[in-house]
């Protein structure tokens, strides 16, 4: 299953970024974020903690990675797979912790350029986490993901 995981991650980092080359008709304003590509990068960053958010929408239907660097907790990092319901990211997030995989549904509020993250109660269903009602989530506007160039 690690190979295949790995895989999977390899694979995301390089559609998004073919070998680090950028198209050569590319100009400065085709790479910034908007709603209407099909790539969009958003990251939150402060002086102890990281979170980068990479997304390929194809539809309503969207993939990518998530990464948190958060103080005093360990790193984690993985592939995400959901949709859109309105402005609303609900996806299931695939990571590596600790050497263990897990599987937990995340949600993230859009806001023109920027995403918030939802948070809610929590139930187990056969080892994956997921919020027991999306409609009672809170979005935390101190932890606010903003659109960057993908890289």
């Amino acid at each position: 299953m690690k190979p295949l995981y790995i895989l999977m991650l390899l694979g995301v980092y390089v559609s998004c970024n073919p070998a680090g080359e950028k198209p050569k008709n590319e100009t400065p304003e085709a790479n910034k974020t908007n709603s209407s590509s099909i790539i969009n990068c958003y990251k939150y960053e402060s002086a102890s903690d990281t979170v980068v958010l990479k997304l390929i929408r194809v539809g309503a239907s969207v993939t990518g990675t998530l990464v948190y660097k958060l103080k005093e907790k360990d790193k984690n990092m993985g592939t995400i797979q959901g949709y859109m319901k309105e402005n609303i990211l609900v996806a299931d997030y695939t990571f590596m912790s600790e050497g263990t995989q897990s599987i937990r549904q995340v949600a993230f509020k859009s806001d023109g350029d920027s995403f918030t993250e939802g948070y809610g109660d929590i139930v187990d269903e056969n080892e994956k986490f997921r919020f027991k009602n999306l409609d009672s989530l809170t979005f935390n506007t101190s932890v606010k993901l903003s659109g960057y160039p993908c890289e």
